[in-house]
């Protein structure tokens, strides 16, 4: 399944974040995709809300791990 993809990367991505630094903005906004991620099944609404979920996590992911992959 895809959100278990997308969790994964979230999950590495906030500890590449939480091992080495102490920037708390990055800390927080890695817990906020990964809990963005985590609640993608609850979505019980139409198709076009959990697509529109879905792209927002997939960004989110993309960019944590990029502003993580830069971290010192």
């Amino acid at each position: 399944m895809r959100s278990h993809a997308l969790r994964s990367s979230a999950q590495e991505a906030l500890l590449r974040v939480r091992m080495p630094t102490d920037d708390v903005a990055l800390s927080r906004a890695a817990e906020e995709v990964l809990d963005d991620i985590t609640t993608l099944y609850k979505v019980d609404t139409d198709r076009v809300e959990l697509d529109a979920r879905r792209r927002d996590t997939r960004e989110g992911v993309r960019l944590l791990v990029g502003a993580a992959k830069r971290r010192p």
